[in-house]
Parts: C-alpha cells; sequence; structure tokens
C-alpha cells in the first residue's frame, strides 16, 4: 500500500498546468514540466499540507482532475456493470470514483517525502491516437518504481488519463477487480453508497462544493 501512496503522488504533475498547455502539446513534455511544478510546489506547502489533511483535497481537486476523463475510466472499471446501470448510477458513480480517486491523492501528497522522478521515452499506441507516458520513481534504497500514464487525445484535441499503471499494476483494472465483485454481490446501489460514506467521513469535496 505504501508503494501506491508514493507513487500515486505523481499523477498530480499531469495537471498543475493544464489550463497553460497547448492541448496539442507532447504530452510526455506536458508530464515532465509539470510534475516538476507540482514537486516544487509540494515541498513549498509541505507544512499546511502535513497540517490540514483536507486542505489537500480541495488542493488535489483543483490540480489533478482536469487532466483525467472520469466518464471513461468508470466505464472501464464498472465494465458489463456500466451498460446494466441506469444514467442515474452512472452519474453517481463517476462522482464518487473521482472523490475516491480526490482521497487516495489527498494521503499521497501528506506522504511525499522528497522522491525524484525520471522520464523514458515515450510510446505511442493506437495509431497514434493514445499514448503511455512512463516515469521512474527513484527511491534512495531499492528499484526504482515504474509510473506509466496512459493517456488519449479526445476529440477537441486535448490529452486525457484513462489510467495510470504502477509497477506492472493498472489502476482500472485493480478498481475493476474489487467493485466488480461487490457489485455482483451487492448490487451498484449499494457500492456507491459505501464510498460516498467513506468520502463523506474524509471529508472529501464534491464537484460542487
Amino acid at each position: 500500500m505504501r508503494r501506491w501512496i508514493l507513487t500515486l503522488l505523481l499523477g498530480c504533475g499531469l495537471a498543475m498546468s493544464a489550463g497553460a498547455q497547448d492541448a496539442d502539446s507532447d504530452p510526455q513534455a506536458v508530464v515532465r514540466e509539470t510534475t516538476r511544478e507540482v514537486l516544487a510546489a509540494l515541498e513549498t506547502h509541505r507544512e499546511e499540507i502535513q497540517g490540514d489533511p483536507r486542505a489537500v483535497y480541495r488542493y488535489v481537486a483543483d490540480l489533478v482532475l482536469p487532466r483525467f476523463d472520469f466518464e471513461l475510466m468508470s466505464r472501464f472499471v464498472l465494465g458489463r456493470h456500466w451498460q446494466d446501470a441506469s444514467a442515474d448510477q452512472q452519474q453517481r458513480f463517476v462522482e464518487e470514483f473521482r472523490r475516491l480517486l480526490v482521497r487516495t491523492y489527498g494521503t499521497s501528497l501528506s506522504e511525499y517525502s522528497g522522491q525524484e522522478v525520471e522520464f523514458p521515452a515515450a510510446r505511442t499506441e493506437g495509431q497514434g491516437k493514445r499514448v503511455s507516458v512512463p516515469t521512474e520513481v527513484v527511491q534512495d534504497k531499492g528499484p526504482n518504481i515504474p509510473v506509466d500514464y496512459k493517456l488519449y487525445r479526445n476529440e477537441s484535441g486535448a490529452w486525457k488519463v484513462f489510467d495510470v499503471v504502477i509497477d506492472g499494476v493498472s489502476l482500472v483494472q485493480n478498481y475493476r477487480s474489487s467493485f466488480g465483485t461487490d457489485v455482483s454481490r451487492n448490487g451498484l446501489d449499494a457500492l456507491i453508497e459505501r464510498l460516498a460514506k467513506r468520502n463523506a467521513e474524509r471529508g472529501v469535496p464534491g464537484s460542487d462544493d
């Protein structure tokens, strides 16, 4: 779990300059520059982050979310259950899944302890419509941890993240496995309610907050 926490935080680097970056920019260049900016910001605001976890959630929501396609990720995570869900269930799941990742990234921020990041060459996929941007988290002790960001270019030309692969483990597939079991046993509404309860208990803001 600690390995997930230490590496998930690097996703924050995808969004710091989302508004300022050209939609046609090289996705690896965007990841490299914005990761650098976010890590610098974490150092600057270390005391604030350690002292107020709930403030971290809003910080993450402002910086990370613009680069992720949560509806597409939700479709992948729910798999066949997405097609069986009503429009209201789909909307509520997307919202609570978004808040779950805010909570996860918020925890990541509070765990950051100065790790550096390296950037191997990016790999294009799907006839250039998708790209895998690899990074490696440098550890003082032990091997580097590979973190690959899966992005696609949407209809407006912007690059959006639809998966993060950490040390060979897909974030989407990981949640698909655990959530799929929950939905099969207890139904989608029960899963949504459980996520909503945990998100509320942790003080994670909603999209309208």
